[in-house]
């Protein structure tokens, strides 16, 4: 009976392990699909990470280089609940910021490059499956933007993501049947892209893209003009008009957004520090707006803008430094990946993630993209995969590579003294 323990112990491990992976497999094929199946798959991947730390203790918290940077946000936004305009409402938004947990799960229990590899392919696929039935919903009725399960904005910023993957690992491999399927992919997510005619997203993918080909092939720097050129074609005259009108100023939907960002400015100067709180903005609007102006809106359809206005400018800091160490820590992990065929899928997904930040951050500027449930938890699972496995694989690479330049060292300096 004593040994029993001992017995059990590692046996709980052990399905406990199975069931964090299959519920990290069944999340990553729901999350451009259902937000209620993806949060009960990353719940119990959470739950199952948990308990390998406090019961089987097979696990350890593993510092990844953020902590203080996601502490330093959510202790702003902490602040900012006891001078907020609406403390109940605050406190009851305090709840988003338990997405941090997709990124650790992620970061921490992605620990083979089969499940790394699992993951990143069926949200490829999921990804690509969701753009063909966006394609298939505008195809029933070509007078309205694809928002065949989420609104426009987020089939807008999925698909960006989406392409944006699919082009990076496009480039990075070099398997001809892996090229074709993942060329079909990224055709599939632009198309979709299109068709959401989210121009925000747009710039997105651009900014991503570029980002990808200066970094991996600037030969192909020469295929943008042609995604323009199909973006121009495949953009159905119906909502042509948002094209032509991309960078007017006084057209309707450029002036509102103008507007908003004018009366965030003038609500920031009177709260610079703290802010309103985390709170929806309809009522702090309607009072700043004037009367003559009968629309509410509950966000300022832009990040920054709106964590000044909510937050002030202790949030503000926090928030932008929590995306310079995201980048950075990506950054640092994708320096590590050469281009050997064993890292060519750590490579490509570190690519990738830094061109998703890219779009994320560039959409941003015209949407209030951290407030969507399913874009940020995109974002914290492709980032969250590239700094699991590739940190790994990329360390022991690096370290591998640095013990045969120091044996090659001590073997020449040996025939010298020799």
């Amino acid at each position: 009976m004593k040994n029993q323990p001992s017995i059990v112990r590692p046996q709980l491990d052990r399905h406990l392990q199975q069931i964090l992976e299959v519920s990290l497999l069944v999340f990553a094929a729901a999350m451009p699909f259902s937000i209620a199946l993806t949060q009960i798959a990353i719940g119990c991947a959470i739950l199952c990470w948990f308990a390998r730390i406090a019961i089987t203790r097979s696990q350890s918290f593993q510092p990844i280089g953020l902590e203080i940077p996601f502490l330093l946000f959510i202790g702003a936004a902490f602040l900012s609940l006891f001078f907020s305009t609406n403390a109940a409402q605050s406190a009851i938004f305090m709840k988003r910021h338990l997405l941090v947990l997709v990124f650790y799960v992620i970061a921490q229990q992605v620990q083979s490059k089969s499940l790394m590899q699992k993951l990143a392919w069926i949200f490829i696929a999921a990804m690509a499956v969701y753009s063909l039935f966006g394609i298939l919903s505008f195809l029933q009725d070509p007078t309205v933007r694809v928002r065949h399960v989420q609104n426009s904005m987020t089939a807008g910023g999925l698909t960006m993501m989406g392409a944006v993957i699919s082009l990076a690992l496009l480039i990075t491999h070099k398997r001809r049947k892996v090229q074709i399927a993942l060329l079909l992919a990224l055709l599939l997510n632009f198309i979709c892209l299109i068709l959401t005619s989210t121009r925000g997203s747009w710039l997105g993918f651009f900014s991503g893209a570029l980002l990808v080909i200066y970094l991996q092939n600037r030969k192909l720097l020469l295929a943008i003009p042609v995604l323009l050129v199909l973006l121009l074609l495949v953009q159905p005259e119906t909502l042509a008009h948002r094209t032509r009108h991309f960078f007017d100023p006084t057209w309707r939907t450029n002036a509102k957004r103008i507007s908003w960002w004018k009366t965030g400015w003038e609500i920031y100067k009177d709260h610079p520090l703290t802010g309103i709180g985390d709170v929806s903005t309809q009522t702090v609007y309607q009072q700043y707006a004037g009367p003559d102006i009968e629309e509410s809106i509950g966000h300022f359809h832009n990040n920054f803008i709106h964590i000044a206005v909510t937050l002030g400018s202790i949030g503000l800091a926090a928030f932008v430094n929590l995306l310079g160490f995201l980048f950075y820590r990506v950054w640092q992990v994708f320096r590590r990946c050469d281009r050997s065929a064993g890292l060519a899928m750590a490579r490509g997904w570190t690519l990738a993630a830094m061109a998703v930040w890219t779009g994320f951050v560039i959409n941003g500027l015209f949407e209030w993209n951290f407030g969507d449930q399913e874009i940020v938890t995109a974002l914290y699972f492709v980032c969250g995969l590239a700094l699991a496995l590739p940190t790994r694989l990329c360390a022991a690479t690096f370290a591998a590579h640095r013990a045969a330049q120091s044996d090659h060292g001590s073997n020449a300096q040996r025939f010298q003294d020799g």
